[in-house]
């Protein structure tokens, strides 16, 4: 085992006033794990060296014997070197911090707690006296639990705008990023009370909710130093901090958003009261043209070409109308929440097979075919179910080739009828498929006949049965809407 340079029996006999029964206490705490003694000399040159500094350094006592804390410990002599001429001029100095490789046990850098004493003989300066404590595994989880809390820092400025921590409503800190947004310094927040970054309107709301503990996000308005307001979205947890419990709140900026949200908001208002304006004027007038349209018809006595000029006047009234009609439902679904229905007792077939007539007419060169099975019996609103035929049979004449047909399938089970119109068009690309049944939209391949709220229309009346609706397409399947209907709307 390794000795120190110089036992107690090497040292000069102790003082006289010091208890012969202290001697053992003195031993044992030369003798102390975990704290490291030396004596040197005037010319810094050890002359004592305690056990367990032999043991924490890994070298030899006989290599310690008159040689300088620079020879022995290389990377330690630089910051030992003013401590040590400190101690030796007549200067204590204790909890010194110095790190460096000390010896040879092959642990790498230790992060030392040192202290020198000068020492004196005979009322002459002999030497320093040094002890050095290893807190290397101290360090070392302190300076773990610093690079946690500034990975958790980061992660938090990531993931929010910033966030402050305070005690019964007084800022202990706030992030860098938080002190911009409010146009304004970390330092000038700490120690101000939150409520000072707060609008006055949101206060009530911001106290009621910290005196809860809501760990629920709610909206709140703040106030920059220069007046101007910011609407922010909050979010705060229980935390411990130095050794009590506070508040963490995290802050989103949600101006953006919200500025966003009211121009959504007033354009949709907008949008609503025009449709609706226009959809109710332009009934009036398109009615009178209709009727003189029809007058036409039916007196006759027009020749070719006037007859063919009444006819394109009577096509581009009906589309009008349909148009019109469209409108009418569309801001009825937007206003009201969704299309009326007004449920009756009714047999689809017979929905079914005035709809193939109608469109048989229109279109004589076009095959329809539709195929009926089973019960399709139920309650459900005649008019809004024929206008759901309406829509996904002429969308499926508009999106397919002439020379083929369309099918129409109606089957009924125990707890519904399944509705299928297929047509050999193209696919319908898959960039589109995700907002098909939304209004105003229209795929690439649309012509400019209609405003795109055909599908739209289809599914809300759908919706309003309590049904649901779907599509397939693909290369070689063609295209098919399926819809499924409970066998009694609601409210039936």
């Amino acid at each position: 085992m390794a000795q120190p340079v110089l036992n107690l029996s090497h040292a000069a006999p102790p003082a006289p006033s010091l208890p012969e029964e202290a001697l053992p206490c003195l031993g044992a705490l030369l003798q102390a794990s975990g704290l490291g003694l030396a004596f040197l000399d005037r010319e810094l040159r050890f002359r004592f060296v305690s056990t367990p500094l032999l043991t924490l350094s890994g070298i030899p006592g006989a290599l310690y014997e008159g040689r300088t804390p620079a020879e022995v410990w290389p990377t330690l002599g630089q910051a030992l070197a003013p401590l040590l001429a400190r101690a030796l001029a007549g200067e204590s100095v204790t909890g010194a911090r110095v790190s460096g490789v000390l010896g040879s046990s092959g642990v790498g850098v230790r992060h030392l707690r040192v202290s020198v004493f000068p020492a004196a003989t005979g009322g002459m300066r002999s030497g320093v006296s040094l002890t050095l404590e290893d807190e290397t595994a101290r360090a070392e989880q302190e300076l773990a639990v610093r690079e946690s809390e500034e990975r958790l820092q980061g992660l938090v400025a990531v993931s929010c705008d910033g966030f402050f921590i305070h005690d019964g409503g007084t800022i202990l800190e706030a992030s860098r990023s938080l002190a911009s947004l409010f146009g304004t310094t970390s330092q000038e927040m700490v120690g101000q009370p939150m409520e000072r970054w707060v609008a006055p309107e949101s206060r009530d709301a911001v106290q009621r909710a910290t005196a809860r503990q809501v760990e629920a996000p709610y909206e709140v308005t703040g106030l920059r130093g220069d007046g101007k307001r910011l609407f922010l979205e909050v979010l705060g947890r229980q935390v411990e901090y130095a050794g009590r419990t506070v508040r963490m709140t995290a802050v989103w900026d949600i101006g953006a958003r919200k500025a966003a949200e009211e121009a959504a908001a007033r354009a949709d208002a907008f949008r609503e009261q025009l449709l609706g304006v226009v959809g109710h004027d332009l009934r009036s007038p398109l009615y009178a043209i209709t009727l003189s349209v029809g007058a036409l018809q039916r007196a006759g006595g027009l020749n070719e070409t006037q007859a063919r000029q009444v006819a394109h006047v009577a096509t581009a009234t009906r589309r009008m109308e349909r148009m019109i009609h469209e409108l009418l439902d569309y801001t009825r679904a937007r206003l009201a929440g969704g299309i009326p229905v007004r449920p009756t007792p009714l047999a689809l077939d017979k929905v079914l097979e005035r709809a193939v007539e109608l469109f048989q007419v229109s279109h004589p060169t076009r095959l329809i075919a539709s195929s009926v099975e089973g019960d399709v019996r139920g309650t459900w609103d005649e008019s809004r179910l024929g206008q759901l035929l309406d829509n996904l049979v002429g969308n499926a004449l508009q999106h397919s080739p002439e020379d083929t047909a369309v099918e129409v399938k109606l089957s009924g089970t125990a707890d519904g009828i399944t509705l299928g119109v297929r047509n050999d068009g193209p696919p319908v690309p898959l960039e589109e498929r995700a907002t098909l049944f939304e209004p105003f939209k229209r795929g690439k391949r649309a012509s400019g006949d209609g405003l795109g709220l055909g599908l739209y229309i289809a599914r809300q009346i759908v919706v309003a049965h309590g049904g649901r609706i779907s599509v397939e397409s693909g290369v070689g399947l063609g295209t098919r809407f399926i819809v499924w209907l409970p066998r009694h709307a609601p409210g039936s």
